[in-house]
């Protein structure tokens, strides 16, 4: 066979492909390019475009805003937003100004499409963006540090905590931090109601948008106004990575995402922007129902190398009561006359007694002046005479900064909770199964958690009595929450409580019963003090108390209780302690209903104990106890 003659048409062949490859334009190559290699299919570019993939829903963007797409089929095609990226690069729009052209809007999305089709700069249409480089400009980003602040004190909206992004300088030190901006994600909502707040929270009434601002300004809300520790865990990102979640931020920035409390909330929606940063990280799919700021803060912990430093930042309440514990009874007694009136005679106090008190009272002046407390004509006057007065003192300043606690929020246990539990009710044997998804209760470790802050959401309790044979609804709480602020010297703050679900009651034939139990539905709450008399691990509590319970066991299908509430708990290093009892009148008896439970919680390690619990009502003659034992494991 002669093969010469089959080489010529081979030849041609291959010569007319290379002159047709030779003389196809850039942007064809370029988009040839991005198909063989499937970018619009690729994690990093649906991360840029905001798409969500959650069961049983169709791929898109969350996004609704047109003006965030280059193709009118952005918002569900990324193939098609991906070509007419490519397409506004080559041929940019003449009429538009610089800062409005795809480059300059979406400059994160072109630096990645650049990077992945070797696009130089020699190869587009030298295009300046004015408004980005300025800004980035002055950002100056070198460094990322994802800030924690605690929950705050008495404010339902807070409960689970919050966190922000700051961007530091290469210049910037300890001493400067508060220079740096941050970056905040929040509900667009200007209610100070928090029941409201919640309701539209948790409905996804408010739009959440993200926004950059001066970090003294978030650390002076936190720390200051509303007395909120802060975290500040510095990440090991390169200043081009942070560069580039810069740039993804500067294209979301006028961008209004749905904002739901539990789930696309601030936490969950950073996350996006540090998987923005940097590529190959994927933090949100861990989080496809519900994202609590702990649990995403311990997630973005868990990449390789990522912590480089932890501070902390205490807030002037927990400050004020550390110094308060550091001084004799008598300078903070003073200190609090002092507050009032300046010109207080404290002779009788030694030099550096005298020195202390004057620090305490502008201290203790500053709380108050911060949480318009005082009035706010006359303060800043005051505090300008304490201060005036303990620079008379040439002694150095006595205060000390409360020490970092042992454990910080990302080491405290798992939100999520699973309980199996054997036990006696009422002498039937039973077993029960109990999940909550969220967040904390008092017989839980407060390792990394607020002392004396509990937080249930929607736990269900479900079990079998053997003895009946019978399934059985134990227990649904929609919402649980139990805020006991133990006070100092200077500050009192109230201690409250707020239930709400479905429970048993041990009620037959509208009466006390000591062997059955029905089905209520319940709204208890209460309110009043706690303490911890001096001691680090105890915690004691006086709550007034009131409930509503509804059902068919009860006679009219409601009753209404009032009465009071006494407890203690405790917290060592194998375990927590919890004693309680309440009694209630209620308006369909003339005897009190009288609730004593005592609970032990041994800790085997980080996410897994056991749980000893004994419970006894009484109601006059009539009486019934529990005794149970229950293996606990977070996750």
């Amino acid at each position: 066979m002669n093969l010469k003659f089959f080489s010529y048409p081979l030849c041609l062949i291959t010569l007319s492909h290379m002159s047709c490859t030779a003389s196809a334009s850039p942007l064809t190559q370029w988009q040839n390019l991005a198909q063989q290699q499937q970018l619009s299919q690729q994690a990093y570019w649906h991360i840029l475009l905001r798409y969500e993939n959650k069961k049983g829903q169709k791929l898109g963007s969350i996004v609704k805003q047109p003006s965030f797409f280059v193709s009118a089929e952005g918002a569900n095609n990324p193939q098609a937003e991906l070509q007419a990226t490519l397409n506004a690069l080559v041929k940019p729009d003449p009429t538009l100004k610089a800062d409005d052209t795809v480059a300059c809007k979406f400059p994160a999305r072109v630096a990645w499409l650049r990077q992945q089709l070797q696009i130089t700069e020699s190869d587009l249409a030298t295009t300046a963006c004015p408004a980005l480089d300025a800004w980035l400009t002055g950002i100056n980003p070198h460094q990322a540090t994802l800030v924690f602040a605690a929950d705050f004190t008495n404010n339902p909206s807070s409960m689970f905590g919050h966190t922000l992004l700051r961007i530091d300088t290469p210049d910037q030190t300890e001493d400067t931090r508060l220079l740096a901006y941050a970056v905040n994600y929040a509900a667009q909502t200007n209610t100070s109601n928090g029941l409201e707040f919640a309701y539209k929270g948790l409905t996804g009434g408010y739009a959440g948008a993200f926004s950059i601002l001066p970090y003294y300004e978030k650390v002076k809300e936190y720390n200051d106004f509303e007395n909120r520790d802060l975290w500040e865990y510095q990440l090991n990102l390169t200043p081009q990575e942070i560069t580039q979640g810069l740039k993804h931020l500067w294209e979301i920035k006028t961008v209004n995402f749905p904002y739901y409390f539990l789930s696309s909330n601030c936490s969950y929606q950073l996350l996006g922007l540090l998987e923005a940063a940097r590529p190959n990280t994927y933090l949100r799919q861990d989080f496809p129902v519900y994202a609590i700021p702990t649990d995403t803060l311990r997630r973005v912990l868990q990449e390789k190398d990522i912590l480089k430093k932890l501070v902390y930042r205490p807030a002037s309440g927990t400050s004020l009561a550390y110094h308060a514990q550091q001084n004799k009874p008598n300078i903070n007694e003073l200190a609090k006359k002092l507050a009032i009136d300046p010109n207080n005679d404290i002779g009788s106090l030694s030099t550096l007694d005298q020195a202390k008190t004057y620090e305490m009272a502008y201290d203790y002046l500053y709380y108050l002046y911060l949480a318009h407390k005082t009035n706010a004509t006359t303060a800043p006057t005051r505090l300008r005479q304490l201060l005036a007065k303990r620079s008379s003192y040439q002694l150095p300043d006595q205060r000390q900064n409360p020490p970092q606690p042992a454990v910080d929020p990302a080491q405290g246990h798992a939100t999520t909770r699973l309980s199996l539990t054997l036990g006696q009710v009422q002498q039937q044997d039973v077993v029960s199964i109990e999940w909550r998804p969220a967040y904390q209760d008092l017989l839980d470790a407060d390792d990394g958690y607020r002392r004396g802050a509990a937080i249930d959401f929607l736990r269900l309790n479900v079990g079998y009595n053997a003895t009946t044979h019978q399934a059985k609804l134990f227990n649904l709480t929609l919402l649980n929450i139990d805020s006991l602020a133990a006070g100092n010297g200077f500050s009192r703050p109230l201690s409250w409580s707020f239930s709400l679900g479905a429970q048993q009651a041990a009620l037959d034939q509208q009466q006390f019963s000591e062997n059955k139990q029905h089905t209520v539905g319940f709204i208890d709450g209460g309110a009043g003090l706690s303490s911890q008399f001096n001691s680090p691990t105890w915690l004691c509590f006086a709550l007034t108390q009131g409930s509503l319970q509804t059902g068919q066991a009860i006679d009219k299908g409601w009753r209404v209780g009032v009465g009071a509430k006494l407890g203690c708990r405790q917290q060592s290093a194998y375990g927590q302690f919890l004693f309680e009892s309440r009694a209630l009148y209620y308006n369909d008896d003339a005897q009190a209903l009288i609730s004593t439970q005592a609970a032990y919680q041994w800790r085997i390690n980080l996410n897994n104990g056991l749980r000893v619990q004994w419970q006894q009502q009484q109601q006059g003659a009539k009486d019934w106890s529990s005794t149970s034992l229950g293996w606990v494991s977070y996750f």
